[in-house]
């Protein structure tokens, strides 16, 4: 569970009592008197209440009260039951959504909002003053009362109580059962309710040091527990990645710091190989960036070829040999990230880490080879993989044949490109997993030859389409920055620089190109993919720039002729060859 996102609560208050300690009175006053400064007129009065001297311990308010807080509770949990019971006749008397935005879908739940923020906040008081089991009690029927839904799934969820920390609750509530188990029980109990938290409120992961953070008092019998929470751990069923396996590992760190990592890794390795990643975050946060990199070595040579996690392996041995400036040991650490996970992204690395153009070609024929083998033989169980969730390191990456394409393209297999292209599809070009368009396009802008900067207008707007759908059309719009798409730009500009297509292949390819586009925009136009009309008049004119800077005007002029007098009823067609032309450079329309 994510509280490292922000100051948790043992440590604030113990920089708090290390600040009050460090200054002295007049300091103190200066900070008071800043802070006064600050305070805007309406909360004044409110400021100074504040500085009234509280004498003697800080005791519980009056309204922590066993009877009052848990019937509380249970009252709201009955009045939003019974309300739930209405809403289909809410629902047809005030059509949901009539009077609440997409934003605000509460719809007649919204008045328990503000009812269950002051519970939560009593609960935490509770928890606050030493009323433990109170708090353990409250917190568990309000998570309860969280999961109250109607018959559409509709209810009041912890992200629509603003001012509640879920996190935090969470967190308090798990400490509340630590505390008031018996030792004897403690692990199992824990686990148990550990293990309950995502379902009862979609929340992260929670870990034992959560429950460490969570209040500045020591936690109770620690090194006993920690003792036995190791070793009830290790009689519960744990695959790499589960929460046992998270909390086993987090408990070896805990209770035996990097040495404690290092002998589990070493040990278990093979069958927990996250606990690798454990004793290299430590390493890392120690500074022994040495050990890190020969630690790394040692669990790539253990662990099976192509496991997904030798990915993750691979960039902890990366970025300690960066550090260490050790770049033979760098680039076996991007070839083995790239061998586990052959995505485009570290196909990108492999680029950037090699010295020349010869070394790079070299590496991106033999990661072509690597992607075609690896598109022959899928990894297994993709739908589980996929539901499975959380961080991805130990699922298989999913790639499509575009990467293949790009890798022919930066190798400069020209042929292997084309023949990859050849068995594409003329629809679908804006899918991530398509790759006839991006490899028409990078052919286009060969045939230009022109630098990537000084391309005609319309197949400029062609080719970052095409790079842009070949990234990741599914995740990021157009007009984001896309450090993956920037990094791709990047090298087909220095490669395109560089690189020339011999005679043969001039023909070939611009034969086949004039072929292709023809048939999309027959596919696009003649079945009236009325949405797609830019896309084909866009390539139709991209295919004459081509003609025109090759100096044939008279097949681009026939070529745009030809296109628009196949479609003289389409307007929306025509409209958009319109705009096309008109970006054109003025002599060549």
């Amino acid at each position: 569970m994510a509280l490292t996102d922000k100051l948790p609560l043992k440590a604030f208050w113990e920089a708090v009592e290390q600040r009050l300690a460090a200054y002295s009175a007049d300091e103190l006053r200066a900070i008071l008197r800043a802070m006064a400064q600050d305070t805007p007129p309406s909360g004044r009065r409110a400021f100074l209440a504040r500085l009234e001297p509280i004498e003697g311990a800080v005791t519980a308010p009056k309204v922590i009260q066993k009877e009052g807080l848990l019937a509380d509770i249970d009252d709201l949990a009955q009045e939003l039951e019974e309300a739930m019971q209405h809403a289909d006749a809410w629902e047809e008397r005030y059509e949901w959504g009539e009077y609440y935005d997409e934003e605000d879908s509460l719809g007649p739940y919204e008045e328990f909002v503000e009812p269950s923020v002051e519970l939560f906040d009593r609960a935490e008081a509770a928890f606050d003053y030493g009323e433990i089991s109170l708090a353990r009690t409250a917190y568990q029927r309000l998570f309860e009362l969280l999961r109250i839904e109607d018959d559409y799934g509709r209810g009041v969820s912890v992200s629509d109580l603003t001012g509640v920390d879920a996190d935090e609750a969470v967190a308090r509530y798990l400490r509340a059962v630590y505390e008031t188990e018996p030792p004897a029980h403690r692990p199992q109990a824990l686990c148990e309710q550990m293990q309950q938290i995502p379902a009862w409120l979609f929340r992260p992961r929670p870990m034992l040091d959560d429950l460490t953070q969570i209040s500045p008092r020591p936690l109770p019998d620690r090194e006993q527990f920690l003792a036995d929470w190791i070793a009830f751990l290790r009689t519960q069923s744990a695959p790499s990645g589960s929460d046992v396996d998270a909390w086993l590992r987090e408990a070896v760190r805990l209770a035996q710091g990097t040495p404690g990592l290092e002998a589990l890794a070493r040990a278990e390795g093979q069958t927990r190989p996250r606990a690798y990643l454990d004793w290299f975050t430590a390493l890392e946060e120690e500074g022994r960036h040495k050990e890190v990199l020969s630690a790394a070595q040692e669990a790539l040579q253990a662990l099976p070829a192509r496991l997904p996690i030798r990915a993750a392996i691979a960039d902890h041995l990366c970025a300690a040999a960066a550090r260490l400036n050790e770049a033979e040991a760098l680039h076996l650490g991007r070839w083995e990230a790239f061998v586990a996970k052959p995505t485009l992204t570290r196909l990108l690395d492999l680029w950037d880490v090699a010295v020349d153009t010869a070394e790079r070609t070299a590496l991106m024929q033999r990661a072509a080879e690597h992607i075609r083998d690896y598109l022959a033989h899928p990894p297994a169980q993709r739908a589980e993989v996929i539901m499975r969730g959380g961080d991805g390191l130990e699922s298989p990456a999913w790639i499509g044949s575009s990467v293949l394409a790009h890798a022919y393209l930066l190798a400069k297999n020209w042929d292997a490109a084309h023949h990859l292209a050849v068995q594409g599809k003329v629809l679908g070009w804006s899918s991530s997993e398509s790759h006839q368009g991006l490899v028409l396009t990078a052919f286009l802008v060969l045939l230009a030859e022109k630098t990537l900067k000084a391309m005609p207008s319309n197949l400029a707007q062609l080719w970052q389409w095409n790079v842009h759908s070949s990234v990741a059309a599914w995740s990021w719009d157009y007009e984001q920055k896309d450090p993956t798409r920037e990094r791709l730009t990047r090298a087909y500009a220095e490669q395109f620089a560089a690189a020339a297509l011999s005679a043969d292949q001039q023909e070939r390819f611009l034969s086949w190109c004039l072929n292709v586009a023809q048939q999309r925009v027959d596919a696009i136009v003649g079945n009236q993919h009325r949405r797609s009309h830019n896309k084909a008049a866009v390539l139709t004119v991209a295919c004459a720039e081509v003609l025109r800077l090759r100096g044939d005007q008279t097949a681009a002029d026939a070529l745009v002729n030809d296109v628009r007098g196949r479609f003289p009823r389409h307007r929306a067609f025509q409209a958009e060859m319109e705009t096309a032309l008109w970006g054109m450079e003025p002599g060549q329309r």
